[in-house]
C-alpha cells in the first residue's frame, strides 16, 4: 500500500489515545480505592474530604434519609449536616443546584464518602471520554494530551465537570445524527443552565426542531419528576434561599474560587476590583461577545465551527462559570487544533490559541492565582474574533 490508512484503520487509531486515557483513569481509581479500603481516606489522612464532591454526597444522604428540604431552607441548615459528617472544623461549602440535579446523584450516598467519590469520578470520566469520541469520530492522538489539563483539574477538585461536559458533547455531536438523544442530553444539561445559555440560539439557527422538542420535553420531565419526588417546596426554597445566596457568593465572597472563574467578571474580581464595577465591565464585554456570536452563526455554516463558537462565546458571556466547567470547550478546542480542514486553516495564530484554550482549566488558575494574570478572557476573546473574522479564500 502507499502508506495511506484505510477507513477502518483511520477509525481505530483515534480511539487508542482515548483508551490510554481511560486506562490511566482506571489505574488512578484502583489506587485510590485501595487507599480507601485500607482506611486512609475515610479517616481523613489524605484530606480528600474537602472537595466539592462532599456537596453531592451530603445531598444524596439527605435524599435517602428523607431530609431533602434541608438543602433548600438556608445555608446554616444545610451546612450543619456537613459539620456533623466531617467535623466542626470543616471548611465552608454551599448547595447551589436545583432539585432536578438530585435525580442524577441520589445513589452516591449509598456508599462511604471517599469510595463513592472515586467511583463517581472514574465513571463520569469514562463517560466524558466516550462523549469526545461521539462528538469527533476521528481523533488525532495528540488530542488526548491536551485533554489531560481538564482531566487533572476535575479529578483534583472532585467536581461534576466530566458529566456536564459529556452532556454538552453528546448534544452537539448527535444533533444531526440522533436528534432525540441530542435533545435528551441538552435537556439534562439544564441542571446547570449557565453552561447552555446559547444552545437554544444555535439550535434555532440550525433548524434543529427535533432536538429542541426533545430537550424541552426532557427538561420538563426532569423538573416534574423532581417536584413529584421532593415536593414543590424544594423549588420554592431553591428560588427563595439558594439562588440569592449563590448570587451573594459571586458578588460578595472572596477566596480561591475567584482564581477559578474564567469570565471577565471573575477575572476582574480576582484582581481586587469591586464586584459592581466588575459586573458593569463584564456586561459591556459580554454584549460585544454576543454580537460577535450572532455574526459567527451567520458566517459559519460548518457544524464543528458553530460548536466551537457556541462554547467560546458561552464562557465570555456568562459571568458565572468555573474552570472545571470547561471540559467540552477543552475537548472541542483540542480537536480543532488537529482537524485537517478547519475554516481558519490559514490562521496559525488561531491554532496556537486553541492549544491555549484547551489547557485553560489549569493555565488560567495557575497564572491567576500565582501571578495575578487571569488569561482566559484574553484567550477566549481572541479566539472568538478570529473565528468570526471574514476569511478570504486562498488564491
Amino acid at each position: 500500500r502507499d502508506g495511506a490508512m484505510t477507513t477502518e484503520e483511520n477509525t481505530r487509531a483515534p480511539a487508542k489515545s482515548l483508551q490510554w486515557l481511560a486506562a490511566v483513569i482506571a489505574v488512578f481509581a484502583a489506587m485510590i480505592l485501595g487507599a480507601v479500603w485500607l482506611g486512609n481516606l475515610e479517616t481523613g489522612t489524605l484530606k480528600w474530604t474537602n472537595t466539592d464532591f462532599s456537596n453531592y454526597w451530603i445531598a444524596s444522604r439527605l435524599v435517602l434519609e428523607g431530609e431533602v428540604l434541608d438543602l433548600f431552607t438556608g445555608q446554616d441548615n444545610y451546612f450543619r449536616h456537613m459539620l456533623a459528617a466531617f467535623g466542626e472544623d470543616y471548611p465552608w461549602h454551599n448547595w447551589s443546584y436545583p432539585p432536578s440535579f438530585l435525580l442524577m446523584i441520589w445513589p452516591l450516598g449509598l456508599l462511604p464518602h471517599a469510595t463513592s467519590m472515586v467511583i463517581f469520578l472514574a465513571l463520569t470520566a469514562i463517560v466524558f471520554l466516550h462523549s469526545v469520541s461521539v462528538f469527533e469520530r476521528r481523533i488525532a492522538p495528540p488530542v488526548a494530551a491536551l485533554l489531560v489539563a481538564f482531566i487533572i483539574c476535575n479529578l483534583v477538585l472532585a467536581q461534576n465537570g466530566f458529566l456536564m461536559a459529556a452532556l454538552m458533547l453528546y448534544g452537539l455531536g448527535l444533533r444531526d445524527r440522533s436528534p432525540i438523544w441530542a435533545g435528551i442530553a441538552f435537556g439534562l444539561l439544564t441542571v446547570k443552565p449557565q453552561l447552555g445559555i446559547l444552545v437554544p440560539i444555535v439550535l434555532l439557527f440550525g433548524s434543529n426542531w427535533v432536538v429542541i422538542g426533545s430537550a424541552a420535553i426532557t427538561a420538563l420531565l426532569l423538573a416534574a419528576t423532581s417536584v413529584l419526588l421532593f415536593g414543590i417546596d424544594s423549588w420554592r426554597g431553591y428560588a427563595q434561599f439558594n439562588l440569592p445566596y449563590q448570587a451573594s457568593v459571586m458578588t460578595d465572597f472572596s477566596g480561591t474560587f475567584l482564581f477559578m472563574m474564567p469570565s471577565l467578571f471573575g477575572s476582574l474580581r480576582s484582581l481586587g476590583i469591586d464586584s459592581a464595577v466588575a459586573m458593569k465591565l463584564h456586561l459591556v464585554f459580554a454584549s460585544v461577545a454576543f454580537i460577535l456570536f450572532l455574526i459567527g452563526l451567520v458566517r459559519l455554516k460548518d457544524a464543528f465551527a458553530r460548536s466551537l463558537l457556541l462554547l467560546v462565546a458561552s464562557f465570555l458571556i456568562s459571568p458565572y462559570s468555573l474552570v472545571y466547567d470547561m471540559g467540552a470547550l477543552s475537548a472541542v478546542a483540542a480537536i480543532g487544533v488537529y482537524r485537517s480542514e478547519p475554516p481558519w486553516a490559514r490562521h496559525a495564530l488561531h491554532t496556537r490559541l486553541l492549544r491555549g484554550v484547551a489547557l485553560l482549566p489549569i493555565l488560567h488558575f495557575v497564572l491567576s492565582a500565582s501571578f495575578g494574570l487571569p488569561i482566559a478572557p484574553l484567550f477566549l476573546g481572541a479566539t472568538l474574533l478570529i473565528l468570526v473574522w471574514p476569511h478570504r479564500p486562498a488564491g
